[in-house]
């Protein structure tokens, strides 16, 4: 059987002896290829994946890193298909789907396994496989490209040489199991393949490699930070455009829809995740992440004096957004409302003036506490409320998470320039719900927010909604 692809770049040992002692393996070289064209930040995207995965090798050596792309079409009802996130980081592959990443660290090589054509409706998607790809293939800068028909040997290969270590990846949030008590499970990506891998290679131990794939995520690239930076823009203008939407009598379905249009307007390829235009009850957090199992998404029509928690994000270029407000649907905070939310801006701005390389999250938080304390002593008739505020148990919450290409990615626990960032507090009353949050990239010297000419303080808020 012909080979199907290899290249390797100077600093690739050759493939381990598996691969040299299959026929079947030789791969076809690209003559005349350029890997290293540069871009604006001075390296080529391939030479920035392969980077990528050297810096992953160096921290995992000792095993087969195991990264698989998504194989199943998207639903009806997905405005477009997504890769898995970290599959994407290490390849540049948007699509690619049913491949299957795999990082050698004893032979630091990074091999591309390709599974059959997908197919929708029965049709078959040559175009769409890996190994028909050469420009695909040339992107990602893998060493080669095998049939994943010789995954399974391939990596048995590697154990019985001495390889005893299969790392994989984790979901960034936990997932309930689905399965009847003593039965294998049904669901989840990453569940599902790392029960297929502990059934292929039961000798293998099995770890999580996502300590050090968040630690890499966690730094941007100047390629990364222009990307979200565009991204920020078309979220933020979506957020305006969602905003100016609100008004007693429509429904937060119709809103969501002027959101998810001001993303594509903008010239972004859909929002990151569905809108968030949650009013009333449906702003706690609690009712929040009810919609994810709600066929109406929690529909509600907007009520004067009712807060709506106004959360969106617009994703282009395989990498997401998020950015969002409160707001007032008569236009105007109660007076108590505009207290409240004045003591979180103070808070949140402090909080923001601490952020620089270095600074722990800890220390971000710490910062806003104090921010909403100085208020207090500036306004003591708001003393009741800032200590309520302030309150380790019951008071706002200082949520952090990163932005890239999940729009929500686990944050790590100190600033490092290269970093973006959500900054995203709640709190809550019995009544209301408190919440915004903007993007931020951590620079070498302090703090930018990519989000701007967005409303902070109440009076900025109700002068942006009376435009």
């Amino acid at each position: 059987m012909k080979p199907i692809f290899t290249l390797q770049n100077p600093s690739c040992m050759s493939l381990p002896r598996f691969a040299a002692r299959k026929r079947w393996l030789v791969l076809l070289f690209i003559l005349g290829l350029n890997m290293w064209t540069p871009f604006a930040n001075g390296q080529s995207l391939t030479a920035e994946v392969v980077a990528r995965r050297s810096a992953l090798i160096d921290k995992l050596p000792d095993g087969l890193i195991i990264l698989p792309s998504k194989w199943e079409e998207k639903a009806m009802e997905q405005p477009l298909w997504v890769q898995d996130a970290t599959f994407f980081y290490f390849t540049s592959l948007a699509t690619a789907p049913g491949a299957i990443l795999l990082i050698d660290g004893p032979s630091k090589q990074s091999i591309l396994f390709s599974g059959p054509d997908p197919q929708s409706f029965g049709i078959p998607l040559s175009d769409l496989n890996v190994q028909n790809r050469p420009d695909w293939i040339e992107t990602s800068g893998v060493s080669a490209v095998l049939p994943n028909a010789e995954f399974e040997s391939y990596v048995r290969s590697r154990l019985k040489e001495g390889v005893s270590t299969i790392y994989l990846d984790q979901p960034r949030r936990p997932i309930p199991s689905e399965a009847p008590s003593g039965m294998l499970e049904v669901s989840g990506f990453h569940r599902l393949w790392q029960q297929s891998i502990v059934s292929a290679f039961p000798d293998a131990a099995i770890k999580s490699a996502s300590t050090e794939i968040g630690a890499l995520v966690w730094v941007k690239s100047a390629r990364e930070v222009a990307q979200l930076t565009k991204n920020a823009l078309y979220s933020a203008d979506a957020l305006r455009k969602g905003m100016k939407s609100i008004q007693e009598g429509l429904t937060q379905r119709k809103v969501e829809g002027e959101v998810v249009n001001a993303c594509l307007q903008a010239g972004a390829e859909g929002p990151s995740f569905w809108p968030w235009v949650m009013t009333g009850a449906n702003a706690h957090i609690t009712r929040v992440v009810r919609s994810f199992y709600d066929d109406s998404h929690l529909n509600r029509t907007f009520r004067s004096g009712e807060l709506v928690r106004v959360d969106v994000g617009c994703m282009s270029g395989g990498y997401g957004g998020d950015v969002g407000r409160t707001v007032p649907v008569s236009g105007v905070f109660s007076e108590e409302q505009a207290t409240i939310w004045d003591i979180l801006i103070a808070g949140y701005l402090a909080g923001m003036d601490a952020m620089k390389p270095g600074q722990s999250l800890d220390r971000i938080r710490d910062a806003s506490v104090l921010g909403m304390q100085a208020w207090g002593q500036m306004h003591p008739e708001d003393a009741a409320m800032v200590a309520a505020m302030s309150a380790s148990t019951g008071g706002v919450g200082w949520h952090i998470h990163g932005v890239g290409i999940e729009s929500g990615e686990t944050a790590e626990n100190v600033l490092q320039a290269g970093s973006v960032i959500a900054f995203e507090p709640g709190f809550t009353t019995s009544v209301d719900a408190y919440y915004l949050e903007d993007m931020i990239l951590i620079t070498a010297t302090g703090h930018q927010i990519l989000t701007p000419n967005l409303p902070y303080s109440s009076s900025e808020m109700h002068s942006f909604l009376s435009q």
